[in-house]
């Protein structure tokens, strides 16, 4: 996981929408609703949930919701039954590489001191878009957690409806988590170096799909990249975490990003890249994996090609939402 807050100016990161929309907490929080039964045959309906279907799931004994924001933010209002988990705390350095998603037995550790069991559903939300949630999606998928999903909207969306939530400290009852490796879902850089060669001879559909802003991209990609940053997913007036699925679908078709390829995202760090994988997910892609070191590795490798420059055919700037930048956040 890659820290955004602990690592990076406090200029180059997106603004919550919250503070970019001027909204404040109300003077009084809503009370939490009677609580859903124990169990109750709780079923997520796919990798997203909106604010209509949370609320109707509070107090549930399987669910489990993990909070991406700031301590602070936390504190002062979250979701009812809500832990905050930090992406450095599913952190760590692996070959030289910061921020790398930590291996299968401490991992399990952390998530399992957040209350996230084998058999529970997991909702993650932030107030980014779903993007730092996205990474923590990706993390339980890599371990085999299927059942997990973003809260559309966020925090923001939560808090502009008025629902139930609660200042304080989250409590966690620690779960045992029992992880499984889905390797289906990441690439490292053995396996994309051994890819480029196959497709060099013909022998792979392989397609790289860096989602950094323009800028980023030009400086410096990996072999054959298509640029397609991650906020054209993302509405430019709302806090949904992925606009329309039809207009995302068609911008990816234009970038050449189609379903029968074998795609594997990757930016900075890992955090944007994950967020195009969830959506890539979302669109029913098959193939699709999430390059954990990404740019942060490849450019410090030796011996590996780096090509500049922008992307032969520019694809349209996408409109930026309230208050996010596409600079350097992850």
């Amino acid at each position: 996981m890659h820290s955004l807050a602990a690592t990076l100016p406090a200029s180059t990161l997106p603004l919550s929408p919250r503070a970019a929309a001027g909204h404040e907490l109300p003077a009084h929080l809503p009370a939490l609703a009677a609580a859903a039964p124990l169990g109750g045959g709780l079923t997520l309906p796919g990798p997203l949930v909106n604010p209509e279907w949370l609320a109707g799931a509070l107090g549930n004994g399987r669910l489990r919701l993990l909070d991406v924001r700031p301590a602070d933010a936390f504190a002062e209002a979250h979701i009812p039954g809500a832990v905050r988990v930090e992406l450095p705390a599913l952190a760590t350095r692996l070959g030289g590489v910061d921020g790398m998603l930590l291996p299968a037995p401490a991992f399990a550790r952390q998530v399992g001191a957040l209350g996230v069991g084998s058999q529970s559903l997991v909702v993650v939300y932030d107030d980014q878009w779903g993007m730092a949630a996205a990474r923590v999606f990706w993390a339980l998928r890599r371990y085999g957690h299927t059942q997990v999903a973003l809260l559309t909207g966020g925090w923001d969306q939560w808090l502009a409806e008025r629902r139930p939530m609660r200042g304080g400290a989250g409590v966690a009852t620690p779960a045992f988590f029992g992880p499984r490796f889905a390797d289906e879902t990441v690439a490292d850089r053995a396996w994309v170096e051994r890819k480029l060669d196959q497709r060099r001879s013909g022998e792979s559909d392989l397609l790289l799909v860096d989602t950094r802003g323009s800028k980023e991209y030009a400086e410096g990609h990996l072999p054959g990249a298509v640029n397609w940053d991650w906020v054209s997913a993302i509405p430019a007036d709302g806090w949904n975490a992925v606009k329309g699925l039809e207009e995302v679908r068609s911008s990816l078709l234009a970038a050449g990003i189609t379903p029968e390829r074998e795609i594997v995202t990757y930016c900075r760090s890992g955090v944007r890249a994950a967020h195009t994988w969830w959506v890539l997910q979302l669109l029913g892609y098959p193939r699709v994996r999430l390059y954990d070191g990404s740019w942060l590795e490849w450019s410090q490798a030796e011996g590996v090609t780096i090509e500049t420059g922008p992307q032969a055919v520019a694809a349209s700037a996408p409109a930026l939402p309230r208050g996010a930048q596409s600079g350097r956040v992850g």
